[in-house]
């Protein structure tokens, strides 16, 4: 703690005294001699992964794999020292068995199955000048299993802490809602374990919530009792009697869960009809027309989520399209966030971009390539979509 004091105190310094953002870049930025040249994929669909190591060589190389405590690659679970380098070849680790082989020949095992999806190699070379290393991040692609989404997506690799995460948004929320006048009552689409629900309630909104979790809905009704949550795909499904009863709403919210549905703007015409003249819609979701998604393409973070059915149909340009089509006039939109969790540091520099430049941040805003976009939008009063969507671009 007195580190991270003193460093920030330092850099606040350094920027008085110069008149510039002073910021800590990480030593891979130095200089290009200090990273080890690597293609390596971050989607994993085979069972195998190979890392193609492109230094010329010869050298030695020292291999570690990582696994994620949380979100960090700090679990060490396998490392081997030593290994012979004879120039650009691949190093490749099969994920069924666990062995591990660098230009043909066994390296060694790591162990069998990895404990979670997302993983890490670690390579450092010495080839008897400056030592070159290289993190690369990886994480094997999960299909939708017959389990449904139960405790295990919430409190896993999806949502490291979604209570905490999930607290923290309330409040963004209710930001919007206050600052759109929205009205009640409130339905929340996706609402989870109910910790949005709850702060509504706490601010005043008669709020309501369905979700297509089972086990979520349990634990909502837990705080909320049983007459407020309700489990719903309602995509798929009509919406339970209980919710129609409580309409016409003042206020839809999908947080966090338009790109979860195969065709989101159908999803939203249904969701339409309970909706009362002059309406609020607020809506955070995927962009894919975001710059993160133009350059990593089918390694976008958006794929990460096996439940996200229609993140490709989902982004600025088509809520600005479509939203209008529906009878929703929008009030506001903006994109942000730069959104990659690869530990590789070719991915960090976005991450690290965004979060240390604001002129980047407003860049991306201002062309709509940020990774999330966040929608407010008004019912049309007419009740008629043709007419609606006639008067606004």
């Amino acid at each position: 703690m007195l580190t991270s004091r003193l460093k920030n105190l330092a850099l606040s310094g350094l920027s008085r005294l110069t008149g510039r953002t002073a910021r800590l870049l990480p030593a891979e930025a130095r200089s290009e001699d200090r990273i080890l040249a690597v293609k390596a994929p971050y989607r994993l669909e085979g069972p195998r992964v190979d890392l193609e190591i492109l230094h010329p060589g010869p050298g030695c190389l020292a291999v570690e794999v990582l696994g994620y405590e949380r979100h960090f690659p700090t679990r060490r679970l396998w490392s081997e020292e030593g290994l012979a380098y004879p120039g650009p070849c691949t190093l490749s680790i099969d994920l069924g068995s666990g062995a591990v082989s660098l230009a043909g020949r066994p390296a060694g095992t790591v162990p069998s199955p990895l404990p979670s999806r997302r993983f890490c190699c670690r390579l450092t070379l010495d080839d008897g000048g400056e030592r070159r290393s290289r993190v690369t991040g990886h994480y094997r692609v999960m299909v939708e299993t017959a389990t449904g989404i139960d405790r295990a997506y919430f409190e896993g690799e999806n949502y490291f802490d979604h209570e905490s995460q999930s607290a923290g948004e309330a409040g963004l929320i209710l930001h919007w809602l206050r600052r759109f006048a929205a009205a009640g009552p409130v339905l929340e689409i996706g609402c989870a374990t109910g910790n949005v629900l709850v702060a509504l309630a706490e601010a005043g909104f008669p709020a309501f919530g369905v979700d297509v979790s089972q086990w979520a809905i349990e634990q909502a009704r837990e705080r909320l009792g049983e007459d407020r949550a309700w489990v719903a795909n309602v995509e798929t499904q009509p919406l339970p009697p209980e919710v129609e009863a409580r309409g016409p709403f003042g206020t839809l919210v999908l947080w966090s869960v338009f790109e979860h549905f195969r065709d989101p703007f159908a999803t939203l015409e249904k969701l339409g009809r309970i909706a009362a003249p002059g309406a609020l819609l607020l809506i955070q979701t995927t962009n894919a027309d975001s710059l993160s998604h133009g350059l990593f393409g089918g390694e976008w973070e958006g794929y990460f989520d096996w439940t996200h059915l229609g993140v490709d149909r989902v982004s600025a340009r088509s809520l600005r399209e479509g939203l209008p089509r529906l009878g929703w006039r929008v009030e506001h939109l903006h994109t942000h966030l730069m959104w990659t969790l690869s530990a590789d540091p070719t991915h960090a520099t976005l991450r690290e971009w965004y979060a240390a430049d604001a002129r980047f941040r407003q860049l991306l805003a201002e062309r709509d390539l940020g990774d999330l976009v966040l929608v407010v939008a008004r019912r049309e009063t007419t009740g008629i979509a043709g007419e609606a969507a006639g008067g606004h671009s």
